[in-house]
């Protein structure tokens, strides 16, 4: 396919030189369009100017004014320029290593190209540039879809704004409850995420805003942007009744249980509620049509709802705390491990990138039922607790990695467990753990131990020698998380030692100049870790995430990632591609 270049926009103070570009361009690119600007007695560019149309950007080091090409290009924010070539009398390597910090797509001295050194630059920068935009423009919709703070910023709407055009479904498939019994709660995830994919991709091929995440585990809660639903939920109805999602030789059913709040009853009824309290009106509606057998929807107004916890039926915090037990649960096997993925940002094609999964941990009560996050904090709050789950997390990881280490995927998955100071400072844990890593005979550098930097703050020593002795010993991985303040990386000793820096870059971006927390980016770069931006909404749709040099980041996606991995209750592993 040929690369399609129309215009291009040449910075220079040198007419003579400027004259000379614009000729071999012409020869490269017949038909392109060169715009020309003398810094010398034209106004450089601001960000008031339009560049849909500028393919590419000639930049020349010494403009012959007080600032250079480089201070004119960092006043634009990552991402608004087109692909950018800085042109320079004479090089350096300072110069270099600067211009490719900065941003700037490539690097040419002057005397040392020719028209085919410098075709084959624009054409490469250019489609990169495209490329890039493309991804992160795909990657923007996705996680503008699957994350949980869009989706409840687009409830509000619902009751702050009493919006017409926004309505809540929270959706359940009537199979869950089956593949819990007969293949175990881990497949059960799997499940969910099938049947929310097929939502989504109905929705996205019909251009309807939407956002999505899992609600209670088994509920698919969904907020679509349409004046009138109906004919929208006849089709994802008929959609998913001819759907099977398949466990070996069995076919379980796709059909569904629908609860809906829509605005116009929403605003005969006169409803202020907080979120929760819309999920669980929502959560009332859907559990209602499972004991109708000829509905297929309940909207609110449709039953009388005047208590809508009571009818949820949740336990209190004394009722779970007084009955459950970490150890029962994780003998009866009701404890679930979720994968959550990294998303690599950067545009550098040629480094291995790995698939990493963060580990995050669920438990079931007696009844079946996920216990909430609030509670299971609550549950934890003991160290005995916590160096249980701990230990559960990292057996539990060691056996799926040693599973992946003997399959194809072995070079393409790590695993980051986190754990806590009750493990880390336990006398016993660095043996312990020993012991496991020696029997899983895991390939290197394929699990990630993550730990929160105040809980190393107290207790620095305990940390440098499970490093020092397993984690040398192994080759292990280590993240620093629980950065919320600035001040708190630079009280931590040994900094170089962590492979990753976790940072919430909307917290520490609030209120301050971002001069500190460029120094803060560029100080954890200089020790040799990379950063990983905690939510997707954190670096401002991708944007900010160029400015701060940010490698990874990871939010609450719902979608499958490229690959899923969901181990059986049976032992045995599935990778749904």
């Amino acid at each position: 396919m040929t690369l399609e270049i129309k215009q291009s926009l040449i910075i220079d103070d040198d007419e003579d030189y400027r004259n000379l570009i614009a000729r071999k361009l012409s020869r490269s690119f017949p038909g392109i369009i060169v715009n020309e600007i003398d810094p010398l007695s034209d106004a450089l560019p601001d960000e008031s100017y339009c560049w849909d149309n500028i393919d590419f950007i000639l930049l020349d080091y010494h403009l012959g004014l007080e600032i250079t090409g480089l201070d004119w290009f960092k006043q634009f924010k990552p991402g608004v320029l087109p692909a950018t070539i800085l042109l320079t009398a004479k090089g350096s390597e300072e110069l270099a290593v600067r211009t490719i910090k900065l941003g700037i797509d490539d690097y040419i001295v002057k005397e040392h190209f020719d028209n085919e050194r410098l075709t084959d630059s624009i054409r490469e920068c250019v489609t990169n540039k495209r490329l890039a935009r493309t991804r992160f423009e795909t990657l923007i919709k996705q996680t503008d879809v699957f994350n949980k703070s869009n989706f409840i910023q687009r409830l509000r709407l619902i009751t702050d704004t009493k919006s017409t055009i926004n309505h809540l479904f929270l959706i359940n498939p009537e199979s869950y409850q089956q593949i819990g019994k007969q293949k175990g709660i881990n497949h059960q995830d799997g499940y969910i995420k099938f049947v929310s994919e097929i939502i989504h991709d109905y929705l996205n091929s019909k251009n309807i805003s939407h956002n999505i995440f899992i609600y209670r585990e088994e509920y698919i809660a969904v907020i679509l942007e349409v004046k009138s639903f109906k004919k929208h939920l006849n089709d994802i109805f008929k959609l998913l009744h001819n759907k099977s999602y398949i466990i070996g030789n069995i076919n379980y059913s796709c059909s569904i249980h629908v609860g809906v709040i829509s605005p116009q009853t929403f605003e005969t009824k006169e409803l202020d509620k907080s979120d929760f309290e819309l999920l669980s009106i929502a959560l009332v509606l859907c559990n209602s049509v499972k004991t109708d057998s000829k509905k297929k929807f309940c909207n609110y107004g449709d039953i009388n709802i005047k208590d809508p916890d009571s009818l949820v039926g949740s336990q209190s915090f004394s009722e779970v705390l007084q009955t459950f037990n970490f150890e029962d649960a994780i003998k009866d096997g009701r404890v679930l491990a979720n994968y959550q993925p990294w998303i690599y940002v950067q545009s550098d094609v040629n480094k291995n990138i790995k698939n990493i999964y963060d580990v995050r941990i669920e438990f079931i009560d007696t009844k079946g039922n996920t216990i909430s996050h609030n509670i299971l904090i609550k549950l934890l709050d003991n160290p005995y607790a916590k160096r249980i789950v701990d230990r559960w997390t990292l057996r539990s990881t060691a056996s799926l990695l040693k599973e992946f280490s003997n399959s194809n995927d072995k070079n393409n998955i790590k695993q980051a467990v986190k754990i806590t100071l009750s493990s880390f400072t336990d006398p016993s844990f660095i043996s312990w753990l020993r012991t496991l890593l020696t029997e899983a005979d895991l390939p290197n550098d394929c699990l990630l131990i993550e730990a929160d930097a105040d809980q190393i703050i107290r207790s620095p020593d305990d940390f440098k020698l499970l490093v020092n002795t397993v984690g040398t010993e192994f080759k292990l991985k280590f993240i620093l998380s629980g950065i919320f303040e600035i001040n708190t990386y630079y009280k931590l000793q040994d900094r170089h030692i962590f492979d990753y820096v976790k940072l919430n870059i909307h917290l520490l971006t609030h209120g301050l100049p971002r001069g500190p927390l460029r120094k803060l980016v560029n100080d954890i770069k200089n020790e040799g870790s990379e950063i990983i931006a905690v939510y997707i909404s954190d670096a401002q749709m991708l944007m900010m995430a160029n400015e701060f040099d940010v490698d990874y980041m990871h939010g609450y996606l719902i979608g499958r990632p490229n690959i899923d991995v969901i181990s059986g209750s049976d032992g045995d592993l599935y990778c749904v591609m």
